[in-house]
């Protein structure tokens, strides 16, 4: 998948929450600023519970009607539901699109990294020739170190910092309420965020997802995800002291934090 070549993103699916009030409930709801997003502009964010965790992340896009948010297809139904019992009297309207497709390719910039490719949301109809691209853009985010819901992680598995949503501009330190602000904000005001997403380069082939990281004696946590010679792991930072190798399935591993820490 290049800039030449526009591919169909299968694993997601997108959500489109529309009507006059569809952005004023969801600044009350979600991480990410979303009263000013403008027509075509891309922010990441997620849906938290209560206790800070993430219920799904999603990359939101602009319209001039309410957003679109683009998910992993298999959170869809679930956050929709979800978002639904939020809205409560909200003049907005909750529904999973079934004749919209992300492309990955073409569009706008994604805002977790320079290094993956843009993306945008297209009729399924101009998408169904295109040819499918998960595993090449998983493996550009293994590569940029960039973190997946459903693959490096799961529903109320982690906090947002632990997957470097902040760090992507995905959390609105000064927007005013969300679901979750609470803990998530007293880990910020407190300097408590200790776990961070990092990636692990390798020589050769990076182990599989589940091998075993430790420094030393000390066990640091284990491979979430890998392809070629990069792989993703949840870290305490406090841990790694100033060390920056570590080893995992025998093999030993440079340690890159992620831009901002």
């Amino acid at each position: 998948m290049n800039s030449d070549s526009p591919a169909r993103l299968t694993d997601r699916a997108v959500i489109a929450v529309t009507g006059e009030e569809a952005r004023d409930f969801l600044q009350r709801v979600v991480t990410c600023p979303i009263a000013d997003i403008s027509d075509g502009e891309m922010r990441a964010g997620a849906l938290l519970t209560p206790q800070g965790k993430i219920i799904a992340d999603f990359l939101i896009h602009g319209r001039p009607d309410g957003v679109l948010i683009e998910l992993p297809a298999a959170a869809a139904d679930a956050l929709a539901k979800r978002l639904s019992m939020y809205k409560l009297r909200a003049r907005a309207e909750v529904r999973v699109s079934e004749d919209l497709a992300v492309i990955a390719g073409e569009g706008t910039p994604d805002p977790r990294s320079a290094a993956l490719p843009p993306r945008a949301i297209r009729p399924a109809a101009e998408a169904a020739s295109l040819t499918e691209g998960d595993a090449i853009q998983a493996e550009a985010e293994i590569a940029a170190g960039v973190p997946a819901f459903g693959r490096d992680y799961g529903d109320a598995d982690v906090f947002p910092t632990d997957v470097n949503l902040d760090l992507y501009g995905g959390i609105g330190w000064k927007k005013g309420c969300f679901v979750g602000q609470e803990v998530v904000s007293r880990m910020k005001r407190r300097g408590t965020i200790r776990k961070r997403t990092v990636r692990l380069d390798f020589e050769g082939e990076a182990p599989a997802a589940g091998t075993d990281i430790t420094l030393g004696d000390t066990a640091l946590g284990t491979i979430t995800s890998s392809a070629g010679r990069h792989a993703l792991a949840i870290l305490r930072l406090d841990r790694l002291e100033e060390a920056r190798e570590v080893e995992s399935g025998g093999l030993t591993a440079k340690v890159v934090l992620p831009e901002g820490v």
